[in-house]
């Protein structure tokens, strides 16, 4: 059997002896806010965990960034920047001059080589055999041929007279071979000293010095045609490195070209994700203005074990990563991104 009180206080609990008690409001508020902040706190693991979970293994997000496949141009040598004839986000052209370099001591070098070669080409021609000698001996020996000639056609008709022995007769026909033996023999030593002379030219001590100061000169030439930086392809100028009067090293980066095609993004994706990779697949860009842009898979590029300096976080090691070329659905406009620019992307 319950038993049930009814002690006075419950029937007026705001009168006590006679006297009307006042009560403050109850105060629970405070008490349920701090209760749930402590249980809050308690459960935050379970909902990093949860958050961390659903990335992982029902998301699949992976950082890339935007890019035209810019073309950067660097200093084929050292020099000092005398023009730049384009600007940052202008128009371009291929092979149109984009910035030019001098360096006064290849100036000098090829001045140098030009004097040089002028010098030589002036004592080559100063220089000669002379071929006088030779000349003399064939005349020489040609008139000598001829007297001893007419000499043998008197003793040839004198033999067929019978008026002259057959001594004499042999003594003359001796005389008009060696005559002849005398004009063979200068002859060719006139011909032997022009071959000479022709082999000096091109393969003597002068031939073989101008031979290496012209081949220097085309070199020191090419050089110089490579201080003139052209643009490789049709784009425009992203960014010039350089500003005039400024000395720059062979290797330092001087303009960034992009080429006209529409932009793309590159994406790391982890190796673990590739099922999710294939050519068509759908994905969401996530610029960092928040905005979402629609785009598909275009190409599984190549694995890479290098994340670009935008992307990479502190203190992580290097990894193998799958790189993914992924193109936008919609046209992007100019305004909504720059090269280089990282984004997101869910799969």
């Amino acid at each position: 059997m319950k038993v049930k009180f009814h002690l006075e206080k419950n029937k007026q609990p705001t009168t006590e002896n006679g006297m009307k008690v006042v009560y403050g409001n109850a105060k629970r508020g405070g008490y349920r806010i701090r209760w749930y902040s402590i249980l809050a706190l308690v459960l935050s693991p379970l909902f990093v965990m949860l958050y961390l979970f659903f990335q992982e293994y029902i998301l699949t997000i992976a950082p890339g960034i935007i890019t035209s496949n810019p073309v950067v141009l660097t200093a084929p040598q050292d020099g000092l920047v005398v023009d730049i004839n384009a600007k940052e986000g202008g128009g371009i052209f291929e092979n149109e001059n984009i910035l030019s370099l001098e360096d006064k001591i290849l100036n000098e070098d090829i001045s140098f080589l030009r004097r040089e070669l002028k010098k030589l080409g002036d004592n080559k021609n100063t220089i000669k055999d002379d071929f006088g000698p030779y000349l003399l001996a064939v005349n020489n020996a040609r008139l000598n041929l001829i007297k001893i000639t007419k000499l043998k056609e008197k003793y040839d008709g004198y033999i067929r007279e019978g008026k002259v022995s057959q001594v004499d007769y042999a003594a003359i026909i001796g005389m008009h071979s060696n005559a002849q033996n005398l004009m063979t023999n200068a002859d060719i030593d006139l011909r032997q000293a022009k071959i000479n002379e022709h082999q000096l030219n091109l393969a003597g001590g002068i031939a073989q010095v101008i031979r290496g100061l012209n081949q220097e000169l085309v070199t020191k030439l090419s050089q110089y045609n490579a201080l003139n930086i052209r643009s490789p392809l049709d784009g425009t100028i992203l960014d010039i490195h350089a500003v005039v009067g400024q000395r720059v090293t062979k290797g330092d980066d001087l303009v960034t070209v992009s080429s006209k095609l529409e932009p793309f993004v590159i994406v790391y994706l982890e190796p673990k994700y590739i099922s999710k990779a294939i050519e068509g697949a759908s994905v969401t860009v996530t610029l960092p203005n928040r905005e979402r842009l629609k785009g598909y898979v275009y190409i599984t590029i190549e694995t890479t074990s290098k994340l670009p300096a935008q992307l990479a976080k502190p203190f992580e090691g290097a990894k193998a990563l799958l790189k993914v070329k992924v193109m936008f659905n919609d046209k992007l406009e100019k305004e909504s991104w720059v090269e280089g620019m990282p984004v997101n992307v869910l799969f």
